[in-house]
């Protein structure tokens, strides 16, 4: 399986079930080792207690500013919102950096005491009110994810990720839904419908393919999709036109693929890149060569060779794969690959 498929399949699992590890984690007792000598590990949960969630302990505004230091590089309000909006910044990504700072030993319920006294004290007024009405919500919404059950064999992934999004919907706007959630849902919606449309597509010229390929992709990610292709690798994106014109190639003889693959591979990575490129495919092209004669020296070996002991059958293989593959090294290597794959196909009976 190719490296960009294996990207998309592991998209779309991820986004399914993200949140039920992340509720799994969360809802341990501890983000550190336990300290019963700790006087505030009794701390009341303001989040708990109240509706709102707005009050602060004085005793954590007056901690935070030692654990979260302000240094200037703290985004402003409107940033916040501004960079969440396009997709620049991921609001749990952040919640996650601040829980990581929080005291080793500090309980689950201390580390959001932080943490809110962090926005209380670097924003103000309505801001801060509309931070933490976020958080509030959020950390109510993680609690309710422990409800979901992902190992239901009844829903396909799409209809599990469903679930999760009107769940969502029962904490938070539509707007602050989108605010937290969009791109990740974004994403989903196009790794869940990206199978129909190279269905659809399969047929059109490549050029055509890949100009409505982008099209999709704009539509699916919307103010997201400048941040996207911002953090998008090269390397991706070389894959994904390969993938794309994987049709038309195939189409082609052996000498004008090769020269229409490294028009493209020169057109991502310059003419120094597609030198090495071509050096490592010539090396994997050398090696599955290999591979394949020796496969076939071997079958040859054992079928005139019926009567060996194990230990006689194995030395002789041994012997085999090292005269073809060059070095014991890579003999040994080879053994242990078929190994490996043996005991695979093993477990999986």
């Amino acid at each position: 399986m190719k490296p960009k498929h294996i990207l998309i399949i592991s998209i779309t699992l991820v986004v399914v079930f993200a949140f039920f590890v992340l509720y799994q984690f969360t809802q341990t007792n501890d983000f550190g080792s336990s300290n019963e000598e700790n006087p505030n590990d009794k701390a009341e949960s303001f989040f708990r207690t109240q509706s709102d969630g707005f009050s602060v302990d004085p005793f954590y505004l007056e901690s935070a500013k030692s654990i979260f230091t302000a240094d200037g590089q703290f985004l402003r309000f409107e940033d916040i919102l501004a960079k969440a909006k396009s997709g620049e910044l991921n609001l749990i990504s952040e919640l996650w950096n601040l829980r990581r700072q929080c005291p080793e030993g500090s309980t689950r319920e201390q580390c959001h005491e932080y943490i809110k006294a962090f926005i209380q004290n670097e924003y103000s007024g309505e801001d801060a009110k509309k931070l933490l009405n976020l958080l509030t919500n959020y950390l109510k919404y993680e609690e309710a994810m422990v409800q979901l059950d992902p190992s239901s064999k009844s829903y396909t992934n799409a209809e599990r990720y469903e679930q999760i999004k009107q769940l969502r919907r029962k904490y938070f706007s539509k707007e602050d839904a989108e605010l937290i959630f969009g791109l990740e849902e974004a994403t989903a919606d196009f790794s869940f419908n990206r199978k129909n449309f190279l269905e659809e597509t399969k047929n059109l010229k490549a050029d055509e393919r890949i100009r409505l390929y982008e099209n999709y992709r704009k539509k699916s990610f919307g103010n997201y999709y400048d941040a996207v292709v911002s953090r998008e690798p090269t390397y991706d994106k070389f894959e994904t036109e390969m993938d794309l014109r994987q049709n038309e190639l195939a189409k082609l003889s052996g000498g004008d693929r090769e020269s229409k693959e490294r028009e493209v591979r020169i057109r991502y990575f310059g003419k120094d890149g597609n030198e090495r490129m071509e050096k490592v495919l010539k090396e994997i092209k050398e090696e599955e060569e290999k591979i394949t004669k020796l496969q076939g020296e071997e079958k040859n070996f054992l079928k005139n060779n019926p009567n060996l002991s194990e230990s006689e059958r194995e030395k002789k293989l041994m012997e085999l794969r090292t005269k073809t593959l060059g070095s014991k090294e890579l003999a040994e290597e080879y053994t242990r690959r078929l190994e490996y794959e043996n005991t695979l196909k093993n477990s999986g009976n």
